[in-house]
């Protein structure tokens, strides 16, 4: 495994996933930092051509595992965004980040990253009906959003 390589192809999506998670750029790059540290010690257990699908999914569990810790310290509530794509409006990325943490995560999966919805319950570790569950509840919520804004 070239490990410069696949760090290049991935970083972007391992930042935005933690991101999308953690609403903290400074918590985001930790997590980063940590994800390819463990690449670098695993690399010989990381299947050839699943190198996106493993860090996606250590990236998902490091950013419950802060969730679940800050839930447990009682910690401050974070309130910096998700930086969007250059070719997408603020105001889109700020309903979905204004979704509950599952909802954010699967939308974020599917759309942005292109993953399907068997995918994406490997890579969370749930059901892929729950995926789609969460993908309907979302775009419902989206769906409100909207209205409320052009009413």
């Amino acid at each position: 495994m070239d490990i410069i390589k696949v760090y290049n192809e991935n970083k972007n999506s391992v930042y935005r996933l933690a991101l999308t998670y953690l609403h903290s750029v400074e918590e985001a790059e930790d997590v980063c930092h940590d994800v390819f540290i463990k690449m670098i010690e695993h690399q010989d257990r990381i299947l050839d051509g699943k190198e996106k699908s493993w860090l996606l999914t250590v990236t998902a569990n490091a950013c419950k595992n802060k969730l679940k810790f800050w839930t447990l310290h009682k910690s401050e509530e974070l309130t910096e965004t998700l930086m969007s794509p250059e070719d997408e409006s603020n105001d889109i990325m700020e309903m979905v980040m204004s979704l509950s943490v599952k909802e954010r995560t699967v939308i974020y999966l599917y759309y942005y990253e292109g993953y399907r919805t068997e995918e994406i319950a490997g890579i969370l570790g749930i059901s892929s009906s729950t995926v789609r569950t969460r993908m309907e509840r979302a775009r419902k919520h989206l769906k409100e959003k909207l209205e409320g804004e052009l009413s």
